[in-house]
């Protein structure tokens, strides 16, 4: 190796480690850019930061001012609703005050003058105007153009015209009477036939109210009576309109019960069906009901026919029910306790069906009067519609619906609590409904006893006996009994005589047993020979019990048919004491239907 060889040998190491000493150096110039450049991004992301957290901030504002906003919306948006609402309330109060200063002039301008008009009636029908024009301290001219000048006021008001006719027989102008009578029937003929007949009672002319009210009577139709019929029913019967009206009253509400009425929607039904159905049914329901545990020995042996029996027994029971009822509505009998004289009212009731007819609104008054009450009730309540039809519906009782002439009756006997009527009134409707109602109890009583069967059969113990329900033909209890204790003893004999020894069980057991043991259990060990020894021992047991057990088993079956015979015996003898009785008891509930017809007779010599 030469020395320059090794001279450059030397050098390479030195520029090797100079070139990676500028290496060094380029990677720590570059480090230190990119440090910079770090330092540049770490300075621009605090200020992202910085902005982030200012905007987060005034994210928060925003939302604040969002919500500060809704909520103003809302409050905004329920006092606009507020408004809304009562601005509808307020203008609600403007129509109603509107229609109701419009329906106040119209009711002055139409209905006004009736005021007047009810008010002079009033006075006219008194007993002490009458009592003042006898004795002249009031000029009958005055009641005569008093009464005019309602006529001419309200000619299309059926009381100015009748007032004037009341004003008419004051002064014994006939004629110019009837003339005001016939215009007054003409507008209403019902209520001016029941006003002048109440009219005419309170002057103390008997027989011409009792004229009047049989026009009334034949007015009315007998399927829609109004409520003031009730009122005037009690006057009726308490004779304060008189004999003769109480008579007329009496044949028209025995007429309108057989559908004699030409108003009368039932007029076409054939008398004593009319109402029957509905009686019969409220006869039904005054019956006594069978308990689960009477009769039970009874119930158990009579089989199906039970059901017919409770049926028939139950229907006996309607004459003496009835009675009881009957008795306890009007403990005075059927005609109180002056019999056919039933003593005079007071006048109450007269008076207060006076008072009713002339205070009574009309259709279109009525009408009219609701309306404006409907509109004071919106009104009070601010405009509330729905509470003020809530107000008027609670403040205004429905007027009471029509009833027809069957059921006040029928109200008035069975159900006194729905119709208001004295003791008078619901008497004389017992006798228009009595022959109805002795019809339908002998009705049920007919069909009580055609229900009931001639025969009846028990059955006991697997034996049948016939019991005749006829007292003429009731056999002695003690016969059947015999007979029953009788067949239940051949019974047993036949069945204990039945027990005999049974060859083929005692020969099987014996060739099995025999054969199992000579040719099984020689051949055999272990478990299986014991196994076949016990059932070989067992064969010949089963045998030896055959064999033996005769006298046992026929004496368990005499035992059981002793215990049989006491058992069917005591039930037989309690059954048949059970039917004796309940025969006794529906001949004695039949019976009945004489007593109530009895306690009704004094209708029938009427």
């Amino acid at each position: 190796m030469t020395s320059g060889d090794a001279m450059e040998d030397g050098l390479e190491p030195d520029s090797a480690l100079d070139r990676l000493s500028e290496r060094i150096e380029g990677v720590e110039r570059g480090q230190g850019r990119h440090e910079e450049k770090l330092d540049g991004f770490r300075e621009a992301l605090h200020g992202v930061e910085t902005d982030v957290v200012r905007l987060g901030s005034e994210v928060s504002n925003v939302r604040q001012e969002i919500a500060g906003l809704e909520s103003a919306v809302t409050n905004t948006r329920q006092t606009l609703d507020t408004f809304i609402e009562q601005y509808g309330r307020d203008r609600e109060v403007s129509k109603a005050q509107a229609a109701l200063s419009r329906l106040t002039t119209e009711w002055h301008a139409n209905f006004a003058q009736r005021k007047q008009t009810r008010a002079l009636a009033r006075g006219l029908v008194h007993t002490l105007t009458a009592q003042a024009i006898y004795r002249k301290v009031v000029n009958t001219a005055t009641v005569r153009a008093c009464s005019e000048e309602r006529l001419l006021l309200e000619p299309t008001y059926w009381l100015a015209p009748a007032a004037m006719a009341v004003a008419a027989k004051f002064r014994n102008e006939e004629e110019q009477g009837e003339r005001a009578r016939a215009h007054a029937c003409a507008l209403d003929a019902a209520k001016a036939n029941l006003f002048f007949s109440l009219t005419c009672s309170r002057l103390g002319d008997e027989t011409e109210a009792a004229a009047w009210m049989d026009l009334y009577l034949q007015s009315l139709d007998p399927d829609e009576l109004g409520q003031d019929f009730l009122v005037v029913l009690d006057a009726i019967a308490g004779k304060e309109l008189g004999e003769k009206a109480l008579g007329y009253t009496q044949q028209a509400m025995a007429r309108w019960n057989q559908g004699g009425s030409p108003l009368s929607t039932g007029a076409y039904t054939s008398p004593g069906t009319r109402g029957g159905t509905h009686l019969e049914s409220r006869l039904l329901n005054l019956r006594n009901r069978l308990a689960q545990n009477r009769y039970a020995a009874l119930r158990k042996t009579c089989g199906d026919q039970w059901e017919v029996l409770q049926g028939a027994w139950e229907l006996s029971t309607v004459p003496d029910q009835t009675l009881t009822h009957l008795e306890h509505m009007f403990p005075d009998g059927f005609d109180g306790v002056d019999g056919a004289h039933t003593p005079v009212g007071n006048g109450g009731h007269l008076e207060s069906a006076l008072e009713r007819l002339i205070d009574q609104l009309e259709p279109d008054e009525a009408d009219m009067r609701e309306r404006m009450r409907r509109l004071e009730r919106i009104i009070d309540h601010g405009g509330d519609l729905v509470a003020a039809d809530r107000a008027n519906e609670s403040s205004v009782s429905p007027a009471p619906a029509p009833v027809a002439l069957m059921t006040l009756l029928d109200q008035a006997i069975f159900e006194p609590d729905e119709v208001r009527l004295g003791q008078p009134a619901r008497r004389m409707a017992l006798r228009a409904i009595w022959p109805d109602l002795e019809e339908a109890a002998q009705r049920l009583v007919t069909t009580s006893r055609d229900r009931l069967p001639r025969h009846i059969t028990l059955s006991v113990a697997g034996w049948d006996c016939s019991v005749p329900t006829d007292p003429r033909l009731m056999v002695q209890p003690g016969q059947l009994v015999n007979e029953l204790a009788t067949h239940i003893e051949r019974q047993t004999q036949d069945r204990s005589d039945a027990v005999m020894r049974r060859w083929p069980r005692v020969i099987a057991a014996l060739v099995i047993g025999t054969f199992t043991l000579a040719l099984v259990v020689p051949f055999v060990d272990g478990a299986a020979r014991w196994l076949f020894a016990l059932l070989t021992i067992g064969l010949f047991t089963g045998a030896g019990w055959e064999f033996g057990s005769v006298p046992f088993r026929r004496r368990r079956v005499r035992d059981q048919g002793d215990r049989l015979r006491h058992e069917a015996v005591a039930t037989m003898n309690k059954a048949l004491h059970q039917c004796e009785d309940l025969l006794e008891d529906w001949h004695d509930a039949v019976e009945q239907l004489d007593l109530l017809t009895r306690w009704g007779e004094s209708h029938k010599r009427d």
